[in-house]
């Protein structure tokens, strides 16, 4: 962590944050200390958990927390007087309602999160003190939500109203680099001989990219920025920037197979090419020049309406795939220069409306259980040691134990940051050591005090702003504040403040037990979550039995790649399973359009499909339970003989509309030197496979 610190080199903006959030910290200080609040050090910590740099981030995050502390304080009320005289009773009802919102909250990847994790651990930061004193409880709670509120409401004005950083322009220059980044990737995904390894990071990037954009636009109607809210467009244009993704890795594989059949993309192919990409690149969408590029792809794949043989079929599918990135780049350019216009056009969003909602968004039931639970055993049992030993300072700990438990349950392994938090506790009891000895009994009126807190809390403040260290200057500054429990008057009871510091230790360190138990996972254990989540849906998709719109569906498949993205640095053994997620949103896609199709197919053809889909579901199933499960040769031989069998039949009308994912199909599946079905053995017996139509291994 030192490391960290000294690496640090902190910015103007830095800075600036630091002192704005001190002094929204010393406002709601001092407004506490004015209306002789209960507890003023709450208004002011408040300020240091809600603090953001981007002032609609704050804001959505603040209006969530104040509706969270109300219900834990209604939740507070509501048991504390009814179950005081059955502590084990209380305990547990505490501990379940603490858990069963950290599991809501583990759920929610909208800042609505905040609101059920509040209402969790405020019901036992409220309910916990007041059990040797039920009567006290509705004061209590009254009181947390005022001076939560109030540290809330001054963070809040203070960073909306001095030098305010809106997220609409972070989001405006994202934007114009994912752009970028989509037409160099359009440039590589065109060049047969571009590198594998640069496609993939360029793939990968752009993806952890779109979930990045997902949890900034949220946060917009919680300001006043040009784009405020326009929340729905931006996720509509996330969906589309999404949906590039997969159909460039299918333009890619196709140039490639028809490269590796023919030896060449035809010139006439070429051509076109290269001109689509030249328009990808453009800064100015060109409505004309992309109606005239799909006449000229449209007019080229005339000549491939009944193929037969694979480079007519492949060039099929070719001219459909870019036909679909045309269209969907260009929705993508309609979104965004509606954006910046102050106008998009209805119809545009609407057509991504079903992919932009909640439903694509990954959510893992299982590990959200274990978080709850780990915060219902932590609670519980730092409450039995209370009641054993009528501890003074018991509340506080089973207090700490459920913040603690649920405020790290966003990591895959939260045990570091605990225990990191616990260090910093103890780091923090001896700066209040030196305050509340050295510097507090000197201090005679509110503009000293201030004083005295500058130079500590502008520099912690500092820290916040990275990353590697916001944890740190965190915990320094909100336990400070905590344990020193500055009130109207000098405090020189010592004892007590160092019990409330070790029973805080206590409870942090309970939560970091328990969590190493029953909540911890490695980052390859989370890797393997997400795939086999991605072969479940895959396998349901095949089955029929996932309902899900296309593109909702290939949004979540890519969320997923989203998320496994960041902890690849720390399990690349992994790498190459990402490298064949890709391909397998392209399996998804055609299964997905199968479905949709076989009953334009006769009933022999569609039989034939539903054996397949099973199959492809069996294998995907296998591969929950064997991560290298070998496939079965048959499926792509089964796939095979129905390609053959609709490419004979030109009078089906349905022949052109199932040819597209056979195709597609068909390639993915075989696709040489990269296993996407999952095991390298793959290679072998694909090369021993009945050719399609004179394709050569």
């Amino acid at each position: 962590m030192f490391t960290n610190i000294l690496a640090l080199r902190p910015k103007g903006s830095d800075w600036l944050f630091s002192a704005k959030t001190f002094a929204a910290s010393v406002l709601a200080l001092f407004i506490a200390l004015a209306f002789d609040l209960d507890r003023p050090v709450w208004a002011m910590a408040t300020v240091y958990i809600v603090a953001h740099p981007l002032s609609g981030v704050l804001a959505s995050k603040a209006l969530y927390r104040v509706i969270g502390t109300i219900f834990g304080a209604v939740a507070a009320i509501v048991l504390v007087p009814n179950l005081v005289d059955a502590p084990v009773l209380l305990s547990l009802s505490l501990a379940l309602w603490v858990g069963g919102c950290l599991y809501l909250s583990r759920l929610d990847r909208t800042p609505k999160s905040y609101l059920f994790m509040l209402a969790g651990y405020t019901a036992a930061i409220v309910g916990f003190p007041c059990v040797t004193d039920p009567g006290t409880i509705f004061d209590t709670a009254i009181a947390r939500v005022q001076e939560i509120s109030l540290g809330i409401i001054c963070a809040t004005v203070v960073s909306h109203v001095v030098f305010p950083r809106h997220v609409g322009p972070v989001i405006a220059a994202r934007i114009d680099g994912w752009m970028a980044d989509v037409a160099k990737l359009a440039t590589l995904s065109f060049d047969v001989n571009s590198e594998a390894d640069k496609l993939y990071r360029d793939r990968a990037r752009i993806a952890a990219d779109i979930g990045e954009l997902h949890g900034l636009a949220v946060h917009l109607g919680y300001e006043k920025s040009r784009f405020s809210g326009r929340t729905r467009q931006l996720q509509a244009l996330q969906s589309a920037i999404a949906a590039l993704l997969p159909v460039l890795y299918a333009v890619h594989d196709r140039i490639t197979a028809l490269t590796e059949y023919c030896g060449q993309i035809p010139d006439a192919l070429q051509v076109i090419l290269d001109d689509v990409a030249a328009h990808l690149a453009m800064e100015q969408h060109d409505g004309a020049r992309t109606r005239a590029l799909h006449l000229r792809i449209t007019t080229y794949g005339e000549a491939f309406a009944n193929p037969s043989d694979w480079a007519g079929l492949l060039q099929l599918n070719l001219c459909s795939r870019l036909h679909r990135l045309l269209n969907f780049h260009a929705d993508c350019c309609l979104i965004w220069d509606g954006l910046r216009a102050g106008s998009v056009p209805a119809e545009v969003v609407d057509r991504w409306r079903d992919s932009a909602r909640d439903q694509a968004l990954h959510r893992d039931h299982g590990v959200a259980f274990r978080s709850g639970l780990t915060a219902v055993i932590a609670t519980l049992l730092v409450c039995g040691f209370w009641i054993l030993t009528a501890w003074p300072s018991g509340a506080t700990a089973a207090m700490m134990a459920a913040v603690g438990a649920s405020i790290m349950s966003f990591l895959d392994n939260p045990v570091p940051a605990l225990k990191g938090f616990i260090r910093y506790t103890a780091m923090a009891i001896v700066v209040v050591v030196i305050y509340s000895l050295a510097i507090l009994p000197g201090i005679d009126g509110f503009a000293l005090l201030v004083m005295a807190f500058a130079p500590y809390f502008l520099l912690l403040g500092v820290l916040m702003t990275s990353p590697q260290t916001y944890g740190f200057g965190l915990a320094m500054l909100v336990n400070v504040v905590m344990i020193l429990n500055v009130d109207t008057a000098y405090n020189s009871d010592f004892a007590t403040l160092l019990d409330s510091g070790i029973a805080s230790l206590a409870g942090f360190a309970v939560a970091a037990l328990v969590t190493a138990f029953v909540r911890s996972v490695t980052v390859d254990d989370s890797i393997r979550r997400l795939v086999i989540a991605n072969w479940r849906d895959i396998s349901a998709i095949a089955r029929g039995t996932l309902k899900l719109p296309r593109m909702v569906m290939i949004r979540r498949l890519l969320d997923r790649q989203g998320l496994i993205l960041p902890r690849l640095a720390l399990a690349p053994d992994y790498r190459d399973t990402l490298m064949r997620a890709m391909p397998e949103v392209s399996i998804a896609a055609s299964l997905h359009d199968l479905h949709r199709f076989k009953v334009l197919a006769d009933r022999r053809i569609a039989t034939k499909i539903d054996v397949v889909l099973r199959n492809i579901a069996r294998h995907f199933d296998n591969r929950r339970r064997d991560f290298l499960a070998i496939p079965d040769p048959m499926i792509l031989e089964e796939v095979d003989n129905i390609l053959r069998e609709v490419v004979a039949d030109a009078s089906s009308p349905g022949r052109d509309k199932l040819l597209i994912p056979l195709i597609a199909l068909r390639r993915t599946l075989s696709k040489r030197g990269a296993p996407i079905l999952g095991h390298p053995a793959e290679k072998a017996f694909v090369a021993d496979l009945p050719p399609l139509m004179g394709e050569t291994a």
